[in-house]
């Protein structure tokens, strides 16, 4: 009676350890300098299967999106084909510049960076980002952080993670306003960005505030407190 109530409790513990397990990640560094300088850094979820594919997956899409130049061409689907492709676009357009010119381009150059910010038992948060240079006046950025369900591996939207978007808009159109002290934005446009990004101390936001309005291109990132923001999170 005794060795089964001990095994009772065995059984208790083991299974909330493993629901309260969060996903363990590695680290996928790749750096290839034939042609191209290429070098990429980003986690790689190690979990069930059908989690870690959907994870890795969505990562993935990103460094495929970043590589794809040609956009005439069809995107491919790997980092390793996305990578070729990357190079063969360098080598087909150094190629053409070089016969027009009797000079060679300088070396094209892709930097895509992640990093889990966040890992809970109800969300994780990766950071995303890449820097293109392929010799334009301005070097291409992307940030994005992706959210994932860490019971699923699915993708979470601003709508999955919000209880009130419209409040919570206008709570960030605030901190925005403190952030930047402008008042030229029209208040009737203000939206969320794509995604959020979640770490230990509060929300983060992050806008290219180009596409909000402003005269000039540049990033602005400011960090909402959980204090203030929980009221408008499900999670």
């Amino acid at each position: 009676m005794k060795f089964s109530r001990l095994l009772m409790l065995f059984l208790i513990l083991t299974a909330c350890q493993k629901d309260n397990k969060t996903i363990v990640f590695s680290e996928v560094n790749i750096l290839n300098e034939d042609t191209a300088v290429i070098e990429i850094n980003m986690p790689k979820a190690e979990a069930e299967e059908e989690i870690a594919s959907k994870i890795n997956r969505k990562l993935n899409d990103f460094v495929s999106d970043a590589l794809h130049i040609e956009t005439e061409k069809q995107k491919k689907e790997t980092i390793e084909e996305s990578i070729q492709a990357f190079k063969d676009a360098y080598r087909n357009f150094n190629t053409l510049i070089s016969e027009e010119l009797e000079n060679e381009l300088p070396v094209w150059e892709a930097l895509i960076d992640g990093e889990v910010i966040y890992n809970k038992e109800n969300i994780i948060c990766i950071a995303m980002n890449a820097s293109i240079n392929t010799g334009a006046a301005n070097t291409s950025m992307v940030f994005r952080f992706l959210n994932f369900n860490p019971k699923t591996g699915d993708l979470l939207t601003n709508k999955d993670l919000l209880t009130n978007e419209v409040e919570f808009t206008a709570l960030v159109e605030k901190y925005y306003t403190e952030k930047t002290n402008t008042s030229y934005i029209n208040k009737d446009t203000f939206s969320l960005p794509n995604a959020l990004g979640f770490t230990e101390d509060g929300v983060i936001i992050l806008y290219d505030n180009f596409n909000l309005g402003a005269f000039e291109k540049e990033i602005i990132e400011f960090t909402i407190p959980y204090s203030e923001a929980n009221d408008y999170l499900k999670i």
